[in-house]
């Protein structure tokens, strides 16, 4: 059981790192190539933002479980899971944050899609930017902590 649940810890903290790198990757480029306007661009925030979340949501919880299980496992030292499973609540919490005082109001200003974005979306937009960057940088303490080898005794 141990082995599993570190396996899922692993796995799914690992997962979470590529799928954000990947999904931020993507916004930038569809953000800053020509060719899409600005109703274009709402669009794509209120269809992709939902399922980044959600994932997001899966991948640390189960990551997250998965290291609170893996208590005793000889290769994950107490300190480190402490690490992690701490890093992972820190993940959730600014994602919950992210998502209900940041994303939230940020969708309800791209409806209709087009209109001129006002002073305070921009704002939004920036805390976005940091919450998401924190989220990310817990993520890899976590997925370090739960991946570094242990020590050969």
């Amino acid at each position: 059981m141990v082995r599993a649940a570190l396996f899922l810890a692993r796995f799914c903290s690992s997962a979470w790192i590529g799928a954000a790198t990947l999904f931020v990757i993507v916004g930038i480029l569809e953000v800053t190539r020509g060719g899409f306007d600005s109703a274009t661009k709402d669009i794509l925030v209120a269809i992709r933002f939902p399922p980044f979340y959600r994932a997001g949501a899966i991948l640390v919880g189960l990551a997250w479980l998965g290291a609170c299980l893996a208590e005793f496992h000889p290769e994950l030292p107490t300190r480190r899971r402490a690490f992690a499973i701490l890093s992972l609540l820190a993940v959730l919490a600014l994602m919950f944050v992210d998502y209900h005082w940041v994303y939230s109001p940020l969708a309800a200003m791209v409806r209709p899609p087009g209109q001129p974005k006002t002073i305070e979306f921009a704002h939004l937009h920036q805390a976005s930017k940091y919450v998401n960057l924190a989220g990310l940088f817990f993520s890899m303490v976590a997925a370090v902590a739960l991946n570094w080898p242990s020590k050969k005794e």
